[in-house]
């Protein structure tokens, strides 16, 4: 299986100082969850994931297992 190149996940200068020590947060923009830009970033990574497991032949197995319970 070949399988896609992950979204590309921009760094940006976020920082902020807590107690005297400055804290790097360069992916404080996938916290805006309400952002159509951390929407399409997340179905992008979504899509990728669903690829992998798709192809798990142990997945109907297990599927099955959780949906009995």
């Amino acid at each position: 299986m070949r399988l896609a190149h992950p979204p590309v996940t921009p760094r940006e200068e976020a920082v902020d100082v807590w107690h005297g020590e400055r804290v790097i947060d360069p992916y404080r923009w996938l916290e805006d969850t309400g952002s159509e830009r951390t929407r399409t970033w997340t179905d992008a990574q979504n899509a990728r994931t669903r690829a992998v497991l798709d192809q798990l032949p142990q997945r109907r197995y297990f599927a099955q297992r959780l949906r009995d319970r």
